[in-house]
């Protein structure tokens, strides 16, 4: 499929969207969702979404390059043009996820008739991934496991947990990455009871956990992966745990195929560790979506606004439970995975 192709096929998707929300037009403003429809990296930028076209509307910084590369019809912004684009156009809709109140107030002068507020009018299209993205994600899970590896190798007593982050995110960006998906959390015994610590001065010793949640962009896509080791001596209580979680990561990506509604995945990932007495030691949702953002949707959790979330094939989820002991330590263990029309393929296997 050509790109020109490629980003038609994603704006009749969203047409189609369009139609079922009964919303004759759409304003998409979000630079990621501007990118996804139409491959052009802007910092501002309108695009406008109706039946039969879309038209992307820039200032003059962008024009010329955007008349050259987009796949769309381009026009300089003004308030008359995108008035007369939207003659006709009986309800707008917005995205109210993203839109500050003042752009509201603005879209109602410049448009008086009616607004309709979607919050994230994107993003369950952009949770099933083309055969496009799949592959550039990929690519970034294969540069991550090299990190990983290059992380492994430079581990030494001595070493700060900030140390290690710096020479990672320098290894990735010397073989091509675009940058780090996160803050890289390198995690030195006690450090790892904290799900999102941050590293620090803390120096690595024998008989340290050592927990590696990390992630890189490639091609402008994001990737994910948690792992937790023993440096020297392991702890009894420590292996205990990642024994659990092992089993509920396990049971969890047993039920990863299509059909299978998000919440299922958690609350297997939850009997597992409830059969141990260790469930109240979970803490965060089971997972979330990736792609051009690093949590994307669906999010991976019994309860919310996704909980009912069916999974489809071409969906790029993380399974990542975690059990956190304060004072001593915590597991994680984190896989990205694709759905699969009949299961699902891990990219870390």
């Amino acid at each position: 499929m050509t790109l020109k192709n490629c980003f038609s096929e994603r704006i009749a998707r969203f047409q189609a969207f369009l139609k079922k929300e009964k919303v004759e037009g759409c304003v998409i403003d979000n630079p990621i969702d501007l990118f996804y429809l139409t491959g052009l990296s802007l910092s501002l930028g309108r695009l406008v979404v109706v039946a039969k076209g879309a038209t992307l509307f820039v200032d003059g910084r962008y024009f010329q390059m955007c008349q050259q590369s987009s796949p769309v019809k381009v026009e300089k912004s003004s308030q008359e043009g995108l008035k007369k684009f939207l003659k006709g156009i009986k309800t707008l809709g917005f995205d109210s996820a993203y839109t500050s109140v003042d752009n509201c107030d603005h879209l109602q002068k410049l448009f008086p008739k009616k607004l309709k507020k979607i919050r994230g009018p994107l993003k369950t299209i952009r949770a099933i991934k083309d055969a496009d993205e799949i592959s550039a994600l990929k690519k970034s899970a294969d540069l991550l496991w090299k990190g990983f590896l290059y992380i492994r190798k430079i581990l030494k007593e001595g070493i700060t947990e900030e140390a290690v982050s710096k020479k990672f995110e320098v290894y990735c960006l010397n073989n091509g990455a675009a940058g780090v998906a996160f803050e890289p959390i390198i995690a030195f015994g006690e450090g790892s009871a904290l799900p999102h610590h941050r590293a620090g001065t803390r120096c690595l010793k024998k008989g340290d956990i050592v927990l590696v949640d990390i992630g890189v962009i490639v091609d402008k896509y994001h990737s994910d992966m948690t792992r937790t080791f023993y440096y020297g001596k392991k702890n009894p209580q420590l292996v205990a745990m990642e024994k659990v979680v092992k089993r509920a990561h396990k049971a969890a990506l047993k039920l990863c195929r299509p059909g299978t509604k998000v919440k299922n995945l958690d609350l297997a990932a939850r009997q597992e560790m409830k059969k141990s007495g260790m469930e109240d030691l979970f803490v965060h949702s089971l997972g979330h979506g990736v792609g051009l953002e690093i949590h994307e949707f669906p999010r991976i959790r019994k309860e919310g606004d996704d909980q009912d979330v069916v999974l489809e094939a071409g969906m790029v989820i993380t399974i990542e439970p975690g059990l956190y002991l304060p004072g001593v330590g915590g597991i994680r263990h984190e896989d990205t995975i694709v759905i699969t029309p009949k299961g699902y393929v891990n990219f870390y296997d």
